[in-house]
């Protein structure tokens, strides 16, 4: 194999890979060489320059094949970029004694649950490298959740991976830190119905709506996320239609 042939390989689709400077200039030393080199006499490239190339080639397309393969992920511990494959927003409505809640935002950060490794935003047990988020998040305080998966599930992401990504507990009866007896209940509006889960809120489902896996297909309530004083859910002003009222009673 020609070395520039390999040197036009590793530019062309390896170029950030940390072994690729030193090849590089193995493989430029290599090509000077050849050129002062009678033509017909063979060109001799080590065969460990040979194998690093074809280990990173190996690994370059495993790596892809697997992530653009794989259909099972742990939606609490996964971190990463925003996903686009899966994209929807159910609505969450705390209320304590009546008085609504907003959830834990920072103006000053682009998302919040699940983004900011600080304690009351993300469980410490569950921190993302800098940079990325997990795929249950919110960007504000407004009560949004965005659901952002790489790629289709076999399982439906839960209110209960929601509430261990945050580090909050989430039961029959404590809520967030809010003590006392929980009526919790989802609201379908694709079959405007509803349903209690009051007994086990931690396997409400966070569901894909009829819109699709990216469906937003519902105006936002206004009234439910403060008229927008803590933020609108970057949402442009839509959700998916699922509503989860978590209603404790001291």
């Amino acid at each position: 194999m020609k070395p520039e042939n390999l040197l036009r390989h590793l530019n062309g689709t390896h170029p950030r890979h940390p072994d690729t400077p030193k090849l590089r200039e193995q493989l430029k030393q290599e090509a000077g060489r050849g050129a002062s080199r009678n033509a017909g006499r063979p060109i001799h490239i080590p065969k460990w320059v040979v194998l690093i190339v074809v280990l990173i080639t190996a690994g370059v397309v495993g790596g892809y094949y697997l992530v653009n393969q794989q259909t099972s992920y742990n939606v609490v511990t996964w971190c990463g970029v925003e996903g686009t494959a899966i994209h929807y927003h159910p609505l969450l409505v705390i209320n304590y004694n009546g008085v609504q809640q907003h959830l834990p935002w920072d103006p000053a950060q682009s998302a919040d649950i699940g983004y900011l490794n600080q304690a009351g935003f993300t469980n410490p047990k569950y921190y993302c490298p800098a940079g990325e988020l997990h795929l249950l998040h919110t960007h504000d305080g407004s009560g949004i959740i965005h659901v952002e998966l790489p790629q289709a599930v076999s399982s439906t992401p839960t209110l209960g991976d929601f509430f261990t990504i945050w580090g909050e507990p989430l039961s029959a009866g404590q809520v967030w830190m809010f003590s006392g007896q929980l009526q919790a209940t989802m609201y379908n509006s694709d079959s405007r119905s509803s349903a209690d889960y009051s007994s086990g809120p931690a396997g409400l489902p966070l569901y894909e709506s009829a819109a699709g896996p990216q469906g937003n297909a519902y105006p936002i309530p206004l009234a439910y996320i403060f008229n927008g004083a803590y933020g609108t859910g970057a949402s442009s002003g839509f959700y998916s239609g699922e509503i989860i009222w978590l209603n404790v009673t001291a």
